[in-house]
C-alpha cells in the first residue's frame, strides 16, 4: 500500500514538475512559490497546499479556455468557458481518491522544501 502511494506521489512529481510543458511548469511552480512565500508557519502547510491546489486547477483551467482561442481574434465565448469548465470538472470527478493524495503530497513536498530553504536562507 505505501509502496503504490509512493509510486502515485513520484508519478505525479515526474508529469507535474519535472515534464517538458513549459506553460504547465510555469503554473504549477508559480502556484507551489506564492503558496511558499504567503506561507508564515511550517503549521499553514495544509491551508497552504490547498492553495497551491486550487491555483493549479485555475491555472490549468484558464489555459484550456485560451488554448482553444481562434485566429481571428474573436475571444472567448460564454459557450466555450463553460464547455471547458465541464471538461476540467469531468477530469476532476474522474479522479481517484489515491491521484488526489498523490497530487496533495507532491505539492506538499514542494511547498516544504521551498518554505525550508526560504526559512534558512532568509534568517541571514
Amino acid at each position: 500500500m505505501l509502496e503504490m502511494i509512493l509510486n502515485d506521489v513520484l508519478g505525479i512529481i515526474r508529469g507535474t514538475f519535472l515534464n517538458g510543458d513549459w506553460i504547465g511548469l510555469v503554473i504549477a511552480f508559480g502556484s507551489v512559490l506564492i503558496a511558499a512565500f504567503a506561507m508564515r508557519r511550517g503549521t499553514q502547510i495544509g491551508s497552504m497546499t490547498l492553495l497551491a491546489l486550487a491555483m493549479f486547477a485555475i491555472g490549468g483551467y484558464l489555459r484550456g479556455v485560451y488554448r482553444g482561442l481562434r485566429p481571428q481574434g474573436d475571444g472567448v465565448s460564454g459557450g466555450e468557458l463553460v464547455t471547458q469548465l465541464e471538461s476540467s470538472w469531468g477530469v476532476f470527478m474522474n479522479m481517484s481518491a489515491g491521484t488526489l493524495l498523490a497530487y496533495f503530497i507532491s505539492f506538499m513536498l514542494m511547498i516544504l522544501i521551498i518554505f525550508g530553504m526560504r526559512t534558512v536562507f532568509g534568517r541571514g
